[in-house]
């Protein structure tokens, strides 16, 4: 078992090659199967034959990053002389809630942008996006401000016992908060089930889709990562990421939907199973966060 760990940490090169000609195989039949006419019957294989695309794609980029250490080296001794770029590469609870900042960004421009729209056009499709957004907006401003927060309190000699339970309680409301998550995403899936779509048009939309499936293999990764970390602002921080990429799955079967048709398939049945899968998911997130911050505060009590 630990040889096939192994071999699987640290890929060959010819394994490395062979899932490249996966990744560009899956976006060629993913491309056929969900344009050609002809192939309408079998929407379902350009899904399959995208998620392989994606699983690949992702496997890859990590495979050549282990397989080329020497590259990785000379980035690190790079950033050695670099503070900032060094704290990035070597802190991962630091380059979490960078990113977070980034999402953060990206959300109130994403709101901003769906609720102008709404407005304009009196569109309760934008506006459903734009209610979305603006609760991860609270979910990871909440975050942010706690951490800012937080490195004044130790600078001011709070101890590691206080921090770590405050860290706990932030873990704890932030799950609380993702429960409230299918509330605005259940006025996106009404939506979706009367026929709006994501509308990713063109090539772009098979650029997205292997960005939606890179961004679900990634989220379900680092989730896994951290379940052995106590650094509960970054379980959080990752945890939000995950209950985001399942979205993006919604966002993607949309678009597939609405650029391609859904042939024999009962569209606004597909997209109401899958919002319910993942309001569903995405609470179970919020509990499972709740769950384990009150086991850790009671033990912490102990």
């Amino acid at each position: 078992m630990k040889k096939f760990s192994d071999f699987l940490k640290y890929p060959p090169l010819w394994l490395l090659l062979l899932l490249a000609l996966f990744a560009i195989g899956g976006a060629v039949g993913g491309a056929l199967f969900l344009s050609l006419e002809s192939l309408s019957p079998y929407t379902v294989w350009g899904y399959v034959f995208l998620g392989v695309m994606g699983a690949s794609a992702g496997y890859c980029i990590y495979g050549f990053a282990k397989t080329f250490p020497a590259l990785n080296e000379r980035v690190m001794k790079w950033s050695e002389e670099r503070p900032f770029w060094g704290r990035l590469f070597r802190e991962y609870g630091f380059r979490t809630i960078l990113f977070a900042l980034f999402s953060f960004l990206i959300n109130i421009a994403f709101a901003v942008y769906n609720g102008v729209i709404a407005g304009l056009n009196g569109s309760a499709w934008y506006g459903a996006l734009a209610g979305y957004y603006g609760l991860l907006i609270v979910l990871r401003g909440v975050l942010l401000l706690y951490h800012a927060a937080r490195r004044k309190r130790i600078r001011r000699g709070q101890t590691e016992e206080e921090t770590y339970r405050r860290d706990v309680k932030i873990y704890m409301a932030c799950g609380g908060l993702l429960i409230l998550l299918p509330a605005a995403l259940s006025a996106v899936i009404a939506r979706t089930v009367s026929g709006e779509a994501f509308v990713h048009a063109g090539l772009t939309i098979y650029a997205y889709a292997a960005y939606a499936f890179t961004k679900v293999g990634l989220a379900i990764y680092h989730f896994v990562k951290t379940q052995r970390s106590d650094e509960m602002t970054v379980r959080a921080a990752k945890h939000i990421n995950l209950a985001d990429a399942f979205v993006s799955i919604l966002a993607l079967q949309t678009a597939m939907f609405h650029e391609f048709g859904g042939g024999d398939i009962d569209v606004p049945m597909m997209n109401a199973v899958t919002g319910a899968v993942v309001c569903a998911l995405t609470a179970a997130i919020g509990i499972f966060m709740i769950i384990v911050a009150a086991r850790k505060l009671r033990k912490n009590k102990a």
